[in-house]
């Protein structure tokens, strides 16, 4: 099995979907992350990778066993290849690619849609753009922009929410990745925000 580095959109994503619910015979909840989510939500051409969080081990468990009945190949121990190459990242639990976000991450994500018994949700976009910048690389930031493009977010509360799950997430140099974001990335993407805001953020401990 050849191994592409190529991109899948949500059309591609839905038809993977589609075929893997086809042997799906228990309910399962998949909560698409990163530029996955941003794919599905329309903010992102494609996606270099599926990225999927399920928080049940249950669900985790049996959709793993299903992965390696219908052919595809584990490469790590979150990391499955489809016959076609594309890679799926499937993690499990509430560390969100190595950040630890918030317990109602997953009852604040957005419905997508039903394929057979399997339910497709979105992370938030408030969650998005936190475990973006968690990331912090310049693609990360890329995509905050697109994010913010698209989504109408309150920029308080985005920085609320960031605090408060950067309390109970190990994330180096945290507050000035927010600062980098709010005082640099900002005002370069003539996005509008309260010098009050900026200042607040500059007394955190």
């Amino acid at each position: 099995m050849s191994h592409n580095d190529r991109d899948i959109d949500a059309g591609e994503l839905f038809e993977l979907l589609t075929s893997i619910s086809k042997y799906v015979e228990q309910e399962l909840h998949l909560y698409a992350l990163g530029g996955t989510a941003l794919t599905i939500l329309k903010i992102k051409p494609s996606t270099l990778d599926v990225d999927i969080n399920i928080d049940n081990e249950k669900e985790y468990d049996y959709l793993c066993k299903i992965f390696g009945e219908i052919g595809f190949e584990r490469k790590a121990p979150y990391r499955w290849f489809t016959q076609e190459g594309l890679a799926f990242d499937l993690f499990h639990g509430s560390n969100i690619l190595g950040t630890q976000l918030l317990h109602d991450c997953l009852t604040k994500s957005r419905f997508v849609q039903s394929f057979g018994k399997i339910k497709l949700y979105t992370l938030s976009p408030y969650d998005i753009i936190i475990s973006k910048l968690a990331r912090g690389e310049t693609r990360d930031f890329n995509d905050i922009q697109d994010t913010l493009k698209h989504e109408k977010l309150n920029v308080i509360e985005l920085i609320k929410r960031y605090k408060e799950t950067m309390e109970t997430s190990i994330v180096s140099e945290y507050k000035q990745k927010l600062l980098d974001l709010i005082e640099i990335k900002f005002k370069e993407w003539k996005f509008q925000i309260d010098e009050k805001l900026i200042g607040e953020v500059k007394k955190w401990n």
